[in-house]
C-alpha cells in the first residue's frame, strides 16, 4: 500500500463481513481518490470479522484480492482492514498528566494517550480508535486544543474503541497466509459514516445504523467525532431464517422470496394478495409456497422492529440520550427493504434517511449503493491518513527526511 504509482499513492482496503468480502484498490493524488479496482465474493470462514475457519477465510480473501488486483492491473501488499462493530467495545477514559514545562507540548498530549494505550495493553485489548473528546487545563473550562497553553495539570477524556487481541491476531495470521499485511484498522460503522454523512449530520449529531448480514453495527457522530459504537446480534440473515422457518422452505429459496417481496409498504388492496411459488426440487416440506402479502410483510417487520429496539436499548444502557441525536441514517444491504426508513422513524422519533455513499467522489456506478458504504468509507479514512502524513502544522510534507524534521519541530 505504500507503493508509489504514476497515478498517485496506491491504497487498498478489505471489508470482511459475514455475508461478503470486499476489496477496493485506489490511488490518492492530492486528496483525490480514484477507484482502480474492486472485487467481492461470498464470505466463507469469517463470521462478523472473526476468522472461524482459517483455510476457507484464506481462500475467500485471496480470491477477492486477486480479482481487485486484476482490475487495477497491479499488486498490493498492505491493506486497511475493517472490524465489525460487534467485535469492539466502546468505553470512556479520564486521564491526567503534569505538564512538563511552562506550556503544553505535543509530548504532554502524547503521554495522555500512552497512558490509555498501556492500560488496554495490559488487558489484552487492541485499540482501534482513540478519540480525544475534550481537554481541560487545571480549573479552566473545556479546551479545544491545549497545545502552547500554560497550566500545571492537563486532563483529557478519551473515547476508546477496542477489540480483543486474539481477534486482530487471527486476522493478521490469515492475511500473512495470503501474503498480505495490515496497515491499520477501522471500525466498520465509523467507516460507513465517512462515506454517507453530510457536513450538517456530522456536526449536529447523527446515529448511523449499518445493517449487516449476521449483525447490526451502529455509531453516534457528534461534532465530527466518533462518540459511541455499539451493535446487536441481528442482521439480514435472521430475517431470511425467519422466513425459512415459518414457511418450512430452504434458506436459499427464502432469500429469493425476500428479495422479490421486500416491501413494508403495501396498500389495503394488496394485503390479501397471495405470494405463490412452486418448489421444483422439494424433498421435504411443501410443494408450493402460499402466503399473503400482509403476513409476509409482518415477518420482515417484526425482526426489523427488534433490531431497532435493541439499538435504542443499547444507547440507553450507555447513557446516551436520544435528545442529542438529530438524525438517523441507515445503510447496509437490508436498506433495500422498501419502507425501512419510515419504520425506523416511528421507533426513534427522528428524521431517517437511507445512507448512499457520496464520498469519495467519482465512485463507479456498480458499487454506488449502501452495501458498499463501509469499504468506500475506508477509502475516505485512507485519504485522511495520507493527508495527515503530508501536512504537519500547516507544512506540506513531501519526503521522509522533511517529515522527520517537521515532527521534531512539533515535539519541541
Amino acid at each position: 500500500m505504500t507503493k508509489n504509482f504514476k497515478k498517485g499513492k496506491i491504497v487498498a482496503c478489505l471489508d470482511i463481513g459475514s455475508s461478503k468480502v470486499v476489496c477496493l484498490i485506489a490511488s490518492i493524488n492530492s486528496g483525490h481518490v480514484e477507484i482502480l479496482g474492486y472485487g467481492h465474493k461470498e464470505s466463507k470462514g469469517i463470521v462478523g470479522s472473526v476468522v472461524s475457519d482459517m483455510k476457507m477465510a484464506q481462500k475467500a480473501i485471496t480470491s477477492v484480492v486477486a480479482e481487485a488486483e486484476r482490475m487495477a492491473g497491479l499488486n498490493i501488499d498492505k491493506l486497511l482492514v475493517g472490524i465489525s462493530g460487534n467485535q469492539v467495545k466502546s468505553t470512556r477514559r479520564d486521564v491526567s498528566v503534569k505538564v512538563a514545562s511552562d506550556i503544553v507540548k505535543f509530548s504532554d498530549i502524547g503521554n495522555l494517550a500512552n497512558m490509555v494505550r498501556s492500560e488496554f495493553r495490559k488487558k489484552n485489548r487492541e485499540i482501534i480508535h482513540l478519540i480525544p473528546l475534550q481537554y481541560n487545563l487545571d480549573d479552566l473550562p473545556v479546551v479545544e486544543n491545549p497545545r502552547y497553553m500554560s497550566g500545571d495539570k492537563l486532563h483529557a477524556k478519551f473515547h476508546v474503541v477496542s477489540t480483543s487481541y486474539n481477534t486482530v491476531r487471527n486476522i493478521e495470521n490469515c492475511l500473512k497466509r495470503c501474503q498480505l499485511s495490515i496497515n491499520s484498522y477501522v471500525v466498520e460503522p465509523y467507516a460507513s459514516s465517512l462515506s454517507c454523512l453530510t457536513e450538517n449530520e456530522n456536526n449536529l449529531g447523527t446515529l448511523l445504523i449499518d445493517i449487516g448480514g449476521s449483525s447490526t453495527s451502529f455509531c453516534v457522530i457528534i461534532s465530527k467525532k466518533l462518540f459511541y459504537v455499539g451493535s446487536s446480534n441481528i442482521g439480514g440473515i435472521h430475517i431470511t431464517k425467519d422466513i425459512s422457518t415459518i414457511l418450512n422452505i430452504k434458506f436459499e429459496l427464502a432469500e429469493k422470496i425476500k428479495s422479490l417481496n421486500n416491501s413494508l409498504l403495501i396498500s389495503p388492496l394488496e394485503e390479501k394478495e397471495l405470494i405463490k411459488l412452486k418448489i421444483l426440487d422439494f424433498e421435504e416440506g411443501p410443494e408450493m409456497v402460499n402466503i399473503n402479502r400482509l403476513e409476509f410483510r409482518d415477518i420482515i417487520k417484526a425482526r426489523l422492529e427488534e433490531m431497532f429496539e435493541l439499538t435504542k436499548e443499547s444507547l440507553q444502557k450507555a447513557g446516551i440520550p436520544l435528545d442529542i441525536i438529530g438524525n438517523v441514517v441507515l445503510t447496509g444491504g437490508v436498506t433495500s427493504t422498501v419502507g425501512i426508513d419510515r419504520l425506523a422513524s416511528e421507533i426513534f422519533g427522528k428524521n431517517v434517511r437511507i445512507g448512499y455513499p457520496t464520498k469519495p467522489e467519482g465512485i463507479p456506478s456498480e458499487i454506488l449503493n449502501p452495501t458498499y458504504s463501509s469499504c468506500l468509507g475506508m477509502m475516505v479514512f485512507l485519504k485522511n491518513m495520507y493527508l495527515r502524513e503530508r501536512i504537519k502544522d500547516g507544512f506540506e510534507v513531501k519526503n521522509s527526511w522533511f517529515r522527520q524534521f517537521i515532527e521534531k519541530l512539533a515535539a519541541i
